[in-house]
């Protein structure tokens, strides 16, 4: 049986990734922002133009999508001169196992539809 202390430990954990993870999750609901999250995993660091570019839609289409990405801690931005680029928060150790459940998924998907 768990101790008074063990349940309160696991009660404050359990309320800081409660959280979290529901505002990640609906950011990632968008398919577009899902998208856009997978680019950046697979191109480290791209600007708002080149994603605007990749997806053909707007810059300001593009910005407000990784504006929501940015505020739910998912990525980062770092201006280059005159233009705003994105990456993953690779550091996070929420992100990072988030991450490691994307690949899993991906590799037992392609794993299925292959002969």
């Amino acid at each position: 049986m768990l101790s008074q202390l063990q349940i309160n430990r696991i009660r404050k954990t359990i309320e800081r990734e409660d959280e979290r993870l529901p505002i990640v999750f609906g950011a990632l609901s968008d398919a577009r922002r899902y998208r856009i999250f997978r680019l950046l995993l697979e191109h480290r660091d791209l600007c708002v133009t080149e994603i605007a570019k990749i997806f053909g839609i707007s810059v300001p289409a593009a910005s407000q999508q990784l504006k929501i990405l940015e505020m739910t801690g998912l990525i980062r931005r770092e201006r280059m001169g005159q233009s705003i680029c994105y990456e993953i928060k690779i550091a996070d150790p929420m992100i990072r196992s988030l991450i490691r459940t994307m690949d899993d998924k991906k590799g037992r998907t392609q794993t299925k539809t292959e002969p």
